[in-house]
């Protein structure tokens, strides 16, 4: 692949390479945006219409480089030893947190990078509609620049929850080899891969989760499971931890997923409501209080129950020891045969 392939011309039609990281319909969404943007007669237009160029043109070489190395799902033979998935899920099925990075393909890592390269692209994108609109007019675009970015960060999301499972000291071996061979699909196709197509129930829940904003009242968790149906979570969900006997640890982590807050400052809250005699309290959402569609304030939602959870296991000390979504995605994997 040469620069040319690359570049976008003054007419702002895009010729994209054989491993370009956008699909069709991103490349609509990005034309569509560069069209409206060299319409505008801001002067801040043209630098930024610029920039947007030089970026589509280092994700292309991004996606190129990140080609060139071999597929996790291809057998390959180095001198005497050979590897390929099999040997890839054995591996990583038994890896620790400590140790789990190390053992990654390379392709892996890349793809890792190339993810975040381009939500950092489509936040680019949303600062234009954004700021150059005027009025109405970039609302469309804004949201799917949004999409975009939502969907970087949902498989951002999705390897940290699968990644979670496969180092679990303590999951059944089938289990953890089941996370790892998910995670390989992923990593084969993250141009393609849209987690609403092969996780569902996550990426329904993740999407109404955003949606709603947690309040506290008596801590039991009536208004935000409510408010979870009415924005389009899977009932599976939540049923998982309603009415399939859970344990202690799952319903801790579904009541952190609720109420954004961790087991050990909901605790603390309880027994504040009680020492002052009363029934209800107010919350502050970390998701509500931010910008919903912020590249990071989802992440962070979600990394900061998933480090608290990690410390948990690793101190081996009370409170849940996965996040909500790892605990609906083990029950979803040991239903696979």
């Amino acid at each position: 692949m040469s620069a040319s392939d690359v570049t976008l011309p003054t007419n702002q039609q895009v010729r994209y390479g054989p491993n370009s990281p956008f699909d069709d319909e991103e490349r609509a969404t990005i034309e569509a945006i560069c069209a409206r943007l060299a319409a505008s007669d801001r002067e801040e237009a043209t630098n930024l219409l610029s920039a947007i160029r030089q970026q589509i043109v280092s994700l292309e070489w991004f996606g190129e480089i990140t080609a060139q190395y071999p597929s996790p799902l291809d057998d390959q033979r180095l001198g005497q030893r050979r590897r390929g998935l099999s040997s890839l899920v054995k591996s990583l099925s038994r890896a620790t947190p400590a140790n789990f990075e190390f053992l990654l393909p390379t392709r892996t890592h890349l793809g890792r990078a190339l993810v975040m390269a381009e939500a950092n692209f489509y936040r680019l994108l949303r600062y234009v509609c954004l700021d150059i609109f005027e009025n109405d007019d970039g609302n469309d675009l804004k949201e799917l620049a949004a999409t975009s970015l939502r969907r970087c960060l949902y498989i951002k999301l999705i390897e940290e929850v699968l990644s979670d499972i496969a180092t679990g000291d303590g999951i059944e071996a089938q289990t953890r080899s089941r996370a790892v061979a998910a995670l390989a699909q992923v990593w084969e196709r993250r141009v393609t891969f849209r987690v609403s197509d092969f996780f569902p129930i996550l990426d329904a829940a993740w999407n109404a989760r955003r949606r709603i904003t947690a309040i506290g009242g008596t801590l039991i968790g009536t208004h935000e499971m409510f408010e979870l149906f009415k924005a389009g979570c899977d009932p599976d969900f939540v049923d998982f931890f309603a009415s399939s006997d859970p344990s202690d640890d799952e319903v801790g982590a579904f009541r952190e997923f609720l109420f954004g807050a961790t087991t050990e400052e909901l605790k603390a809250k309880e027994k504040e409501m009680e020492e002052a005699g009363i029934q209800s309290t107010e919350l502050i959402d970390p998701i509500a209080s931010t910008d919903p569609e912020s590249a990071t304030v989802f992440y962070e939602f979600f990394r900061s129950r998933h480090l608290q959870a990690m410390s948990r296991r690793l101190a081996n000390i009370p409170g849940p020891k996965h996040t909500a979504e790892a605990y609906v995605m083990m029950a979803y994997l040991d239903r696979l045969n």
